[in-house]
């Protein structure tokens, strides 16, 4: 331990290189369930040796590594996985050979469809509300942005959901 005033009166300049390890959640109403989960945090404690116990099925969202890490740790916990994105699969930042992996795994992945909204029963998440989503013109990234397809709503059962949308830093204990 050394405090911070003795490293900048020693050091022109400090960089903490941190990285981004919190996970965000969705921004939905809800999403406070205990069975709702960052993908990060999911990724984390099952790595970390600690029983995570999924249930039968599982939703994870997201397009990125993160995603398709937590669905194909989820298959092999015993749950049936699906995977709701709002792009199309030519859009998704996964690398290519783990989303061909996860889909012979058995998971299913739902293009063009995102989730608008979580199904409870008391306090849990028992699953979400999903809508298909058409591409139209391209966003600031480049991509064709997902429109809302309306009419298109379905649901999606499950006992645990794993948000993997994004990943930031923490900045607990830097105050």
């Amino acid at each position: 331990d050394i405090p911070i005033d003795d490293i900048q009166n020693e050091y022109d300049a400090i960089f903490v290189g941190m990285g981004a390890h919190k996970g965000k959640l969705l921004g939905i109403e809800g999403e406070d369930a205990p069975n709702v989960i960052s993908g990060t945090d999911f990724l984390n404690r099952v790595n970390s040796g600690e029983e995570v116990e999924v249930g039968k099925s599982v939703i994870v969202i997201g397009g990125g590594d993160t995603a398709i890490d937590a669905a194909r740790v989820s298959k092999r916990l015993g749950a049936e996985v699906t995977i709701p994105y709002r792009r199309a699969i030519e859009e998704r930042p996964a690398i290519k050979r783990e989303i061909e992996e996860a889909q012979e795994e058995g998971i299913d992945l739902q293009y063009l469809a995102a989730p608008t909204a979580f199904i409870k029963d008391g306090d849990r998440a028992t699953g979400m509300k999903c809508i298909r989503m058409e591409l139209g013109e391209p966003d600031d990234s480049g991509r064709r942005r997902p429109v809302p397809i309306e009419g298109s709503e379905f649901e999606v059962a499950a006992d645990t959901v794993v948000a993997a949308i994004s990943q930031e830093p923490d900045f607990e204990g830097l105050d």
